[in-house]
């Protein structure tokens, strides 16, 4: 008994249907490796944003925590208080200024290494925190109210803290006037508060808030300013 004999693929089919499977195993592969890559580089860009955010905070923290009078400073003045940086208008608010004896090696300066610096911290929309700064080693003038600064708004120093920190706010304990014996609570302001003490002066906050952006992430860091410090043993002398 004669058996006719099975139709097979052609040579050409065979051909075909391999390259089709290749292009489907490299499409896929392709996808894979795409989405595994995804997968790794997200905790470690989100890990790169905290490690910055904290980076932040701490350095801040501990430049704060460094602050102290310079010698030319006025009686009034203190570790860390707000002033205007030479060419800043009365008409926007003080910034939050500092003095460093020595200067963290983020200072860089064209004229070596810096010391004896004057700091302020300026947020601004768009460009995130920087620190605006100058040391008493450059040529400096007396302005009105008698502190020395430099003669012109271009010799200061501006130098980028985070490009991620959006917004600001001023965290104050209490009325400016409430007593030891007084209930006070906490109040988080956008902007600084004005002081009953005179026309244009405003209060220190005892902190700040800072709010850093990231694509839909945010994070909040809240920062000492270190008003009042403590004595090296830790005990508040009594007043005289």
């Amino acid at each position: 008994m004669n058996q006719k004999p099975g139709k097979g693929f052609s040579l050409v089919e065979v051909l075909l249907a391999l390259s089709i499977g290749g292009l489907v195993l490299l499409a896929a592969s392709a996808l894979l490796v795409t989405i595994s890559q995804a997968w790794a580089n997200r905790p470690a860009t989100r890990d790169a944003f905290d490690a910055h955010v904290n980076g932040v905070s701490h350095f801040l923290g501990a430049v704060l925590e460094e602050a102290s009078l310079s010698s030319f400073a006025l009686p009034k003045d203190k570790d860390v208080d707000l002033q205007y940086p030479v060419g800043f208008s009365d008409a926007e608010d003080p910034l939050i200024h500092f003095y460093l004896r020595e200067a963290p090696p983020l200072f860089f300066s064209p004229y070596g290494s810096a010391a004896r610096v004057h700091a302020y911290l300026y947020p601004k929309d768009g460009e995130g925190l920087s620190i605006l700064w100058f040391s008493e080693l450059q040529e400096l003038e007396k302005n009105d109210e008698g502190r020395m600064e430099p003669e012109d708004e271009d010799e200061l120093m501006k130098t980028l803290v985070s490009p991620f920190c959006k917004e600001i706010y001023y965290c104050y304990y209490g009325d400016e006037d409430a007593g030891p014996d007084d209930i006070k609570e906490w109040e988080i302001q956008d902007s600084l508060e004005e002081s009953e003490k005179g026309q244009g002066s405003y209060r220190i906050p005892a902190f700040i808030k800072l709010v850093f952006r990231w694509e839909e992430e945010n994070l909040e860091r809240t920062i000492s300013l270190a008003i009042e410090k403590l004595s090296p043993t830790g005990v508040e002398e009594e007043p005289k």
